[in-house]
């Protein structure tokens, strides 16, 4: 009965905790910071700008994969809390059939009684286990086959009982555990938000310092590849789905149609030919299968940076298709350009 009632409790705690998780939103403004310093220089505010615009990007990348983080452990937590109650079904189930079966143990016992086997019953009440009851049991030449046989299938029955316990109390200790962690990712994303916010609000005003002139030069596009053939494969149908977004503008956490960041442009494309990729370019560095910089082909993944925080589509004769960075747009970019690290192939 107390058993019962502990597993309602976790059982209503983990409901509460999983609604809780998918109802709440990221509450609370960014913290308050101070506008720095305007640049004294057009060099020094584009140096500003490119440092601003790279954390602000690790820090999007962070949040999504806090976000991805939570998608997994809510998801463990789920599986875990639907554990619970089949568990405690096995508890309930063991229970009724050793209670059951008691019966011929009843008739077992009375039998010794009127027998005078009272050795027997000695055994069963001293014995420490199941294990050094049977031990007992065995050596007991009085007792006939039959009757070990009862008293066997009645030790199992309790050992079954004990186990499907142990696994009750294991699936709810795995439960909690699960609600704990998912607990933990959420509030990773606040964080991670919050922090990206506070950089992105200054680069976006650092962006807007620049001169019409100034802003046009940063999405010039670096030439696209020229004489590719794309192939059939997933990748390729992605970077074709992705060709259709030239020029669409970056934005922060954006993931299509309308705007785009690195890593949102991946899981727009790939979603476009059935493929659901993690919403972090992190996680999706470790999709697919690697391949050398010296075989990339069309289609494939390209990682950058270390830790990983920006991807794009190989797209041939050293041509990578990416969102670029705020104020940019979705375009070409020289591979050679940026600070490479791995890339993947689905």
């Amino acid at each position: 009965m107390a058993f019962s009632r502990h597993l309602r409790s976790v059982v209503g705690l983990i409901t509460v905790a999983l609604l809780s998780l998918a109802l709440l939103t990221v509450v609370g403004a960014a913290p308050a910071v101070a506008d720095p310093a305007p640049p004294p220089n057009a060099s020094e505010a584009a140096k500003r700008l490119a440092v601003a615009q790279r954390e602000a990007e690790e820090l999007t990348e962070q949040w999504h994969a806090a976000q991805d983080q939570l998608e997994v452990k809510q998801g463990e937590a789920r599986r875990a809390r639907e554990a619970v109650e089949p568990a405690r079904k096995a508890v309930a189930r063991a229970r009724a059939n050793e209670e059951t079966f008691r019966t011929s143990v009843d008739v077992v016992a009375t039998q010794a009684y009127e027998g005078g086997q009272l050795d027997q019953l000695n055994a069963l009440i001293l014995s420490d286990s199941p294990s050094d009851f049977l031990d007992q049991m065995t050596t007991l030449d009085s007792y006939t086959a039959d009757r070990l046989a009862v008293l066997d299938e009645m030790v199992e029955l309790v050992s079954a009982t004990t186990r499907a316990q142990a696994d009750a109390d294991g699936a709810a200790a795995r439960a909690r555990q699960a609600v704990e962690e998912a607990r933990a990712s959420y509030t990773e994303i606040g964080v991670r938000k919050k922090t990206a916010e506070v950089r992105i609000n200054e680069a976006e005003k650092l962006l807007a310092r620049l001169d019409p002139r100034e802003r046009t030069e940063r999405t010039r596009d670096e030439g696209g590849p020229v004489g590719v053939v794309l192939g059939t494969g997933k990748g390729a149908l992605a970077l074709k789905a992705a060709m259709t977004q030239m020029r669409k503008p970056y934005a922060w956490g954006a993931d299509g149609p309308s705007s785009f960041d690195c890593s949102g442009l991946m899981y727009w494309a790939f979603k476009k030919v059935g493929i659901t990729l993690p919403r972090s370019s992190s996680a999706q560095a470790k999709v697919g299968r690697p391949v050398d910089k010296s075989e990339l082909q069309p289609g494939d993944l390209v990682f950058f940076y270390t830790p990983v925080s920006h991807v794009g589509f190989y797209a041939g004769n050293g041509k990578v298709l990416n969102a670029v960075q705020t104020g940019d747009v979705v375009r070409y970019s020289d591979l050679s350009r940026m600070k490479y690290h791995s890339a993947r192939r689905l």
